[in-house]
């Protein structure tokens, strides 16, 4: 393409479009100097004001553009505005980010942090924030250990705590695990440890599965026990191979969203006519995000077969 001023792409970066702008989105990864400081902007005024970028209407896409391409870019200064956006209310999170809000988000975290991990365990730990952006900093936290960014004893070690912290709150307050809510919690830790293989707290994982602190619709414990049995070099395949590392081909994961790939059958009504199609972000999975994967891994879909949805 000739056009390689932000002025010139933007057009094409800002709205929906059933045509992918790899053009556009391939002039950005080319010149990330000139590019760069215009997804940033993007991303604080999307934590500062989400209200215009949550019209389904407009069909806004900018901001899920920047998340991407700047963590494809590793820019560090993407950081503190991605959480500042993972600390908006839910409601305003589910708008902007849909299905990207445990997707892309834990990715950019994770690939933009820059010895910030005791940032991501505070929005982790912290009860007050979006369920699924404490979750989503869990991932990021993983993330940064299997891609060799965070020591795994150091992860280890905060995640063993925060677990005996959780189990013992759900025993003090006699909570049941309820997916999605904050008394999911402690199941999302055990997640953490399985990515990590953490071998170490496989008995006392096992207790709380006894006790009913982990919901075993989700994972059984058989699961559980195996995914958390394997070695580091295993997790590290495993894990990387679903597509969960740092974005390397962020061209190629961006035109595999379903809003580029639209299913023919779906789009055409009685008539045959196309229905009218809004981001990736506005639809719901088949398959819920914290639902066991079909493929019958024994992962939650959002970890599995999900993951490149």
């Amino acid at each position: 393409m000739t056009a390689t001023t932000w002025d010139a792409i933007r057009p094409a970066l800002e709205h929906y479009d059933e045509a992918l702008p790899a053009d556009e989105l391939a002039a950005v990864l080319a010149d990330p100097g000139a590019m760069a400081p215009a997804l940033l902007a993007e991303l604080a005024a999307c934590a500062a004001d989400p209200g215009p970028r949550m019209d389904d209407e407009a069909g806004w896409m900018l901001h899920l553009y920047a998340i991407n391409l700047l963590a494809a870019l590793r820019d560090t200064r993407a950081f503190e505005p991605l959480l500042a956006i993972a600390r908006l209310d839910g409601d305003a999170l589910e708008a902007l980010l849909g299905d990207h809000l445990t997707e892309s988000l834990p990715r950019a975290l994770a690939a933009t942090c820059d010895g910030g991990e005791a940032a991501l365990q505070a929005l982790a730990s912290d009860a007050g924030a979006y369920f699924w952006s404490r979750a989503a900093a869990l991932r990021a936290l993983s993330l940064r250990a299997l891609e060799g960014d965070y020591p795994r004893a150091e992860l280890l070690a905060w995640l063993s705590a925060e677990s005996e912290r959780e189990a013992q709150r759900m025993v003090d307050e006699d909570l049941q695990p309820e997916q999605g809510s904050g008394s999911d919690y402690l199941g999302e830790l055990v997640v953490t440890l399985e990515e990590i293989g953490a071998g170490e707290l496989a008995e006392t994982v096992a207790d709380w599965y006894e006790d009913g602190l982990i919901d075993d619709g989700v994972t059984s414990l058989e699961d559980s026990q195996q995914r958390l049995a394997r070695d580091w070099e295993a997790c590290r395949a495993d894990e990387l191979a679903h597509g969960w590392g740092y974005p390397r081909d962020v061209i190629g994961e961006i035109g595999r969203w379903a809003c580029f790939n639209l299913d023919e059958a779906d789009a055409e009504d009685e008539d045959g006519e196309a229905e009218p199609q809004q981001p990736v972000r506005r639809e719901e999975p088949k398959v819920g995000r914290n639902d066991p994967c079909p493929c019958g891994s024994g992962k939650k879909y959002k970890k599995c077969c999900g993951a490149s949805a």
